[in-house]
């Protein structure tokens, strides 16, 4: 596997009026493919090195993209702008169901770089839980 970019991923939850940021920056690869763009990465556990997370990120199109991550934590989210999916989310508890309207998706991302924007709802039983932020910035290794 080639891991030729630096990857910066922010996340930004927002849950009952408190906002908390995450920002992880790794190695990884970028592809494009009939008409999709697919951005690869890994996460490892700050608390165990030997728990990794699989991160990959498929976007097609100007209105939709997929987040699948397997491994510490595993999930599957849908998103499209103006649409709600129902995804599967795991947790240490089991699997749950939830609900994600996205609001926002922008891409500007290319072999040389670029940016991945997505905002969207996260909701349980048709109760919103969390607004969420999620960008990638992504940079050619020099």
């Amino acid at each position: 596997m080639d891991f030729g970019y630096i990857i910066t991923i922010t996340g930004t939850q927002t849950v009952d009026g408190e906002t908390d940021s995450v920002e992880v920056v790794t190695t990884g690869e970028y592809h494009e493919e009939n008409g999709s763009k697919t951005v690869h990465y890994i996460e490892y556990s700050n608390e165990d090195p030997n728990l990794r997370t699989d991160t990959t990120v498929t976007i097609d199109g100007d209105d939709r993209l997929t987040i699948l991550r397997r491994g510490e934590t595993s999930s599957r989210l849908e998103l499209q702008r103006g649409r709600r999916h129902q995804c599967a989310y795991e947790t240490p508890m089991g699997q749950l169901m939830i609900g994600v309207y996205t609001d926002d998706i922008r891409d500007t991302l290319s072999p040389m770089g670029g940016d991945l924007y997505a905002s969207y709802q996260l909701d349980f039983y048709a109760d919103v839980v969390s607004n969420n932020e999620f960008h990638i910035n992504l940079k050619e290794k020099e």
